[in-house]
């Protein structure tokens, strides 16, 4: 009796301390929270004009140098393409380049198996499907966009100039430039896409099979041109917009992942759980957050800080990937990071359904100092955009094994997928390497199978008539 009374006073105790935790505390008593809008960004290598903190990216107060002595540039606006839509081109996306903010405004993919569902004419776009302004590897450099606000325009939305377009049989390259206004820095962008000179059977196996013919190059170089040393960073945005199609019969939706270098653990955020953070955010504001507000709540409390080995959105059949090209070793890539933070954002959010928002992610980089004029950094990333395929996934740079989400039995369901590739090259059609793979499975379990039947039959005959 004693050990019942003292069971039912424990678990009533712990009863009500959930409770309490859970329910009645954060109901009831809930703490204080300072509003988003008035925390304090970490100092980046730039404070505004009031000697407070910035944030890269931001739009801040012009800078100490005269308004007269700024000369703000004037580009035209131009648009570049990079690859074709055509089969036989030799390449394996058509990339839509804008010189606003030097971004990429679209990517398509070539092989004639890759088409829009709604209109089989047209290939499927990939990456550029959202209707926001945002767009894919623009870039923010505090110290240049603090000279842009008088004529309210950043680095990500003024024009860059176009100063190099060249297309080999190997290569189809662009660069853009923008210079500062007070011709302190000059930042140079430049993007180039791989081409193949094959056969037909030849470009279609390497669309199979070949990463490189997916992965854009993006160089981005900062060079000091003033004779004093500079010190700035820089915020680049990542793939905006991938496709979301067949949303009456998917289960999969627009997944953040992203891997590590080193030991820190994998993670996978899914649309819904970004859109849960900015309704969190408007909860403590007690209003409708703005996007620099969300976007400033999400650096600083849900970032990563370890160096990733790849960063990506991902949709059931295709993926939108970014990779550091960075060849030092492991323990440099480590001990001196590119990037100081990695962090979500919310590009569009889908009130009725938060698993359809559309997300991205940002990268902001550790403190950069050019020392005297010539000096110059320039920092390497391959995106790639493709099917999600074991053979256009798995190998470096990006090692994506994360993407290609097996499952608990995933060295099974890897094993299976190379039996069918392997009847596939031996000439099969898919439908007969299925068959194939079937009856050879099935052949594996016949024993299993046969054993069961007879255990079957033998209880038939213990039944009782």
């Amino acid at each position: 009796m004693e050990n019942r009374r003292l069971f039912t006073f424990l678990l009533t105790s712990l009863v009500f301390l959930w409770l309490w935790t859970t329910v009645v505390a954060p109901k009831f008593f809930p703490p204080k929270k300072q509003p988003v809008a008035d925390r304090q960004a970490e100092p980046i290598g730039e404070v505004g004009a009031d000697g407070t903190p910035a944030v890269a990216g931001e739009v801040a107060a012009p800078s100490d140098v005269p308004p007269a002595e700024l000369v703000i540039p004037a580009h035209p606006f131009e648009k570049v393409q990079l690859g074709s839509t055509e089969a036989d081109s030799g390449y394996a996306l058509d990339v839509q380049l804008t010189s606003a903010g030097a971004a990429i405004e679209s990517v398509s993919l070539t092989a004639p198996q890759y088409r829009d569902l709604k209109d089989t004419k047209l290939p499927a776009l990939i990456v550029g499907n959202n209707l926001s302004e945002d767009r894919t590897f623009t870039t923010a450099i505090l110290a240049i966009d603090k000279q842009l606000a008088s004529v309210k325009q950043t680095l990500e939305t003024a024009n860059w100039k176009l100063v190099e377009r060249t297309e080999t049989d190997k290569l189809a390259s662009a660069i853009f430039e923008f210079d500062s206004p007070d011709g302190s820095l000059r930042v140079r962008k430049t993007y180039s896409l791989p081409r193949l000179k094959l056969s037909a059977a030849e470009l279609a196996m390497a669309w199979r099979e070949d990463p490189t013919i997916y992965t854009v190059q993006v160089s981005l170089e900062v060079i000091n041109l003033s004779d004093a040393p500079k010190t700035f960073d820089y915020e680049m945005q990542g793939p905006v917009g991938v496709l979301l199609e067949n949303l009456e019969h998917t289960s999969k939706y627009r997944d953040l992942h992203i891997e590590f270098i080193d030991d820190a653990k994998p993670a996978t955020l899914a649309a819904g759980t970004i859109k849960g953070y900015a309704d969190k955010v408007e909860d403590d504001l007690g209003r409708p957050a703005t996007a620099e507000e969300l976007r400033r709540n999400f650096r600083e409390d849900h970032e990563w800080v370890s160096a990733f080995r790849y960063a990506g959105v991902d949709v059931q059949f295709f993926a939108a990937l970014v990779a550091p090209l960075d060849d030092r070793s492991k323990e440099e890539r480590t001990g001196s990071r590119w990037l100081e933070r990695t962090y979500p954002v919310l590009i569009t959010p889908n009130n009725s359904e938060a698993k359809k928002s559309d997300v991205s992610f940002r990268m902001a980089s550790m403190p950069i100092t050019l020392k005297a004029k010539g000096d110059s950094v320039q920092h390497k990333y391959a995106f790639f955009v493709g099917p999600k395929r074991r053979e256009l996934l798995d190998p470096l740079p990006l090692q994506a094994s994360q993407v290609l989400n097996y499952g608990m039995f995933g060295f099974v369901a890897r094993g299976m997928h190379f039996l069918l590739d392997t009847f596939f090259h031996w000439g099969m059609p898919y439908y007969l390497a299925i068959i194939s793979l079937t009856i050879l499975v099935r052949g594996c379990l016949f024993p299993i199978s046969r054993k069961q039947a007879i255990s079957a039959a033998r209880m038939k005959d213990l039944q009782p008539q």
